[in-house]
């Protein structure tokens, strides 16, 4: 199983005691995001389960259907991107 996007080696992730909050981080020096609700399913989708359908899942997730999700959830993942936290694997 190969994930959609992968963390690289200079990110610190950790997800908190609830289970649905990601915290992400550069490292050494941040800024920290949090990413709750949505974005950390989109987060968890892309970064952890296998890249084939992870737009589904996360539009089975929010209870929509995925082209409702597929744009705002890649806008995301490209901000994502942009800032060095994920990169397409």
């Amino acid at each position: 199983m190969t994930a959609a996007f992968r963390v690289p080696t200079d990110v610190g992730v950790t997800v908190g005691a609830d289970g649905r909050t990601v915290y992400v981080a550069s490292l050494p020096a941040g800024p920290l995001v949090v990413l709750e609700g949505a974005a950390a399913v989109i987060w968890t989708e892309a970064t952890a389960g296998p890249a084939d359908g992870w737009l589904g899942r996360v539009a089975r997730a929010v209870g929509r259907p995925e082209a409702d999700v597929s744009a705002d959830a890649e806008a995301f993942v490209a901000d994502l991107c942009a800032r060095g936290l994920v990169r397409p694997v």
